[in-house]
């Protein structure tokens, strides 16, 4: 009887030595490397960001375009695109970035806050953005166009079914970039969905205006600035009123006061007509 207790003590403790054991891989670990590892996969993923997140937390989304697939959750249930250089990785420049966060919505600046503003010029005005905002699309198949518009107005031009959130203005029969605007990105959209790889990124901080004299015009550039003046042989230019019908002026050159309408016919030659009413 002593031996068979014996024996069941020994298989009783080989069975315990082979329960498994949970490893606790912050406290219980030193100077891990995964580098043999054959798969790791540090991020939660999914093809839609989670509707709850805790700050810190990170997430790897799917259905995002290359370059703009790592999300941080910065604030409780507040997903922000992190490190993103553009929905194609094409250009270097942060401000007014584009994601795809779901099928349906478009995240745009995400960047853009109090801290970091998002900033862009229209001649003498600058525009800042402190918000992020976005676009959501319910129905129709074409390209959206995302660009700010001469009144500095974040845009979304369209000729589908889309709505923006606050920031942000939706324009319906948008074809193309408009005229006086700056251009972010293009996305193109399929029966009421965003496309994955649907992006295009226009931003660019290098811009050139070139200028050709039409008719009526003369055109001059020096030290990089380019003057636009009159032609005086195609447009008559205003002078002060003539003394003496040799004043100098120019063919062309014309004045008025009360009483006469004033006319340079040739060089230093003045002509005037009496003015009447009726």
């Amino acid at each position: 009887m002593t031996q068979r207790y014996l024996i069941l003590s020994i298989l009783i403790q080989l069975a315990w030595c082979q329960t498994p054991t949970t490893v606790d891989l912050r406290a219980q670990s030193k100077n891990v490397d995964f580098t043999a590892a054959a798969s790791t996969r540090p991020f939660k993923s999914g093809a839609a960001l989670p509707g709850a997140c805790s700050l810190g937390e990170m997430f790897y989304l799917t259905s995002a375009a290359s370059g703009t697939n790592v999300y941080g959750c910065t604030a409780t249930n507040l997903w922000t695109l992190e490190g993103g250089a553009g929905a194609q990785a094409a250009s270097q420049l942060s401000d007014f970035v584009a994601g795809r966060s779901s099928p349906t919505t478009l995240t745009i600046g995400a960047s853009c806050s109090v801290a970091t503003p998002c900033n862009v010029r229209f001649g003498g005005a600058t525009h800042s953005y402190t918000v992020s905002t976005s676009a959501a699309i319910s129905a129709g198949t074409g390209t959206a166009y995302i660009y700010l518009d001469q009144n500095g107005n974040l845009t979304l031009g369209h000729s589908m079914t889309v709505s923006c959130a606050s920031g942000c203005l939706a324009t319906s029969g948008v074809t193309a970039f408009p005229a006086n605007s700056i251009p972010l990105f293009t996305w193109t959209a399929t029966s009421g969905t965003w496309d994955a790889s649907g992006a295009t990124d226009w931003r660019a901080f290098q811009s050139i205006t070139n200028l050709g004299a039409g008719t009526g015009l003369l055109g001059a550039a020096a030290n990089g600035v380019t003057t636009l003046s009159l032609d005086p042989t195609l447009v008559g230019i205003w002078a002060p009123v003539p003394s003496t019908s040799s004043s100098a002026c120019a063919a062309g050159a014309w004045s008025i006061d009360t009483s006469f309408y004033y006319v340079c016919v040739a060089a230093n030659t003045w002509r005037r007509a009496a003015l009447t009413t009726w």
